[in-house]
């Protein structure tokens, strides 16, 4: 019984967090580039790098004190269970057994009916693609579990599960795939589907999970570590290769910072926060990440500001196309109601009515999200990634400072002269970043602003909508504080 293979030894349990899980979960799509490569060894050395790095953060588990030469041990059982992982996932989806060996131990011990078979049930392993769970229970020590593998663009695991590498389990045959509820991470058809025709970065095996902006989102809701991010966001990068590949990236974090908190309104969180996220996160950027010939970690920031420029221009929603006094398009051989002699045809306005209220509808979200980029853009101007992200700048100089606020400055001055009060409000916001990040001494510039803060105070009493009042009301409270400093620096 000892001597059967699917019975596992007993062992320590090895707990590990969530976090921790997700840390060496985030490494294993490089992990399985680099084991494609021509570099003999590269595959090895990047998860005895990643290992050190978990012990850096970490530590080592309760298990290896004491132990002799406890950090080797570790990084060996991380390199293993890396590539136990990857190449049982690649045998899985490619539909092949583990050797013919094993194929043929597995069917001698279905056949041969031996006593331990009644009571000992064979360890189901959960098929990589379509796991739900991190932990695979042990058929002889229930306490024991071992981490099954896991999904690259997951970034949620279970409950505290255990790395160990076992002896290798012959794979079961798949179950088939069951669609996710909506709050799930994307299916492998989903992610290969959001991913278009670009190829896999791994040559042959073209079904792997990959990082979607899903995962990318959730990553920045969880403020997950700056260097899991970045490996996350490389993964994308090589998965979807364009000239601006980093597009993505910044809508998956405009995306977290609307769409997070616990029924908070949107414009009452900061998104300073989520922006440090960003930019830690882009610290760790190689070389290869190319965004508008920008490479490195400045490629980030020039990603974000070329963003909230696209975004900075307010485009009424168009009308919609069916009106009340223009008949609706008819589906070709369809006769209209006169023709065929009864009423229950829906009427042009029953028409215009519904595609209106859906105009409606789009054209609010979207006043959302013009004024949710007019605070990201401020949250940017003031952490100054707008002297990032040009090649060649390393002037910290006068004209530097000029022109990373140019755009916002001109921003700031136009839109207060706008007809739509969406404009009005986007305005404000970034005007106290502008104020905010102004060097002192400077009394033109003061008086400047003053002028337009009065300005906007004038169209506050002009605007309808509450939300956005409130909004411009603390924003105005704010800003004159911040000019009251300035006018301090004068006296």
């Amino acid at each position: 019984m000892s001597s059967d293979p699917r019975v596992h030894k007993p062992r320590l349990p090895k707990a590990y967090t969530d976090q921790q899980l997700a840390f060496l979960k985030s490494s294993l799509p490089e992990f399985e580039r680099r084991s494609q490569g021509s570099i003999r060894g590269d595959a090895k050395k990047y998860a005895l790098e990643r290992a050190q790095d978990y012990i850096v953060r970490f530590g080592l588990p309760d298990e290896f004190v004491g132990v002799e030469e406890p950090e080797s041990r570790f990084k060996e059982q991380i390199y293993n269970w890396f590539k136990n992982t990857v190449g049982r996932t690649r045998r899985k989806l490619e539909g092949r057994p583990r050797s013919a060996k094993k194929a043929a131990e597995k069917a001698a011990a279905l056949a041969t009916d031996l006593s331990w078979n009644a009571t000992v049930a064979s360890p189901q392993v959960v098929p990589y693609p379509h796991a739900d769970t991190s932990t695979t229970a042990s058929p002889v020590n229930p306490a024991q579990t071992l981490l099954s593998p896991i999904q690259y663009g997951g970034l949620q695991p279970a409950t505290a599960s255990s790395i160990a590498t076992a002896l290798p389990t012959p794979p079961a045959p798949p179950p088939p795939p069951v669609p996710p509820p909506p709050t799930q991470h994307l299916s492998v058809a989903a992610v290969n589907s959001h991913a278009g025709h670009n190829s896999h970065p791994l040559g042959g095996v073209q079904s792997m999970p990959m990082v979607d902006r899903t995962s990318l989102r959730e990553c920045f809701s969880q403020g997950l570590d700056p260097s899991t991010i970045a490996n996350m966001v490389q993964s994308f990068v090589s998965a979807n290769p364009s000239p601006t590949p980093l597009t993505p990236v910044v809508d998956a974090l405009f995306e977290a910072i609307s769409s997070d908190g616990n029924g908070q309104s949107s414009f009452m969180r900061d998104p300073i926060p989520y922006l440090r996220r960003f930019l830690d996160a882009a610290s760790y950027f190689p070389p290869s990440i190319v965004h508008a010939g920008v490479s490195g970690p400045l490629a980030g920031p020039r990603a974000l500001q070329m963003q909230i420029r696209k975004y900075s221009t307010w485009t009424p929603t168009a009308p919609t196309r069916n009106s009340s006094t223009s008949p609706p398009s008819l589906i070709p051989g369809q006769r209209t109601a006169s023709q065929q002699g009864g009423s229950n045809i829906p009427s042009a306005a029953t028409l215009s009515i519904s595609d209106e209220m859906q105009r409606i509808a789009m054209d609010r979200q979207r006043r959302k999200d013009h004024i949710q980029w007019a605070r990201i853009h401020a949250a940017a101007l003031e952490l100054g990634m707008f002297t990032m992200g040009r090649v060649g700048d390393t002037d910290n100089s006068g004209y530097a400072y000029a022109l990373g606020r140019a755009f916002s400055e001109m921003m700031a001055r136009d839109a207060v002269w706008e007809s739509d009060e969406v404009e009005w409000v986007a305005g404000i916001c970034v005007l106290r970043a502008v104020i905010r990040t102004a060097m002192r001494g400077d009394r033109r510039q003061r008086d400047e602003y003053d002028d337009l803060l009065r300005t906007y105070e004038g169209r506050w009493k002009e605007i309808k909508d509450e939300a956005r009042q409130a909004v411009v009301t603390d924003v105005l409270i704010s800003a004159k504080e911040d000019l009251a400093r300035l006018d301090e620096s004068l006296s």
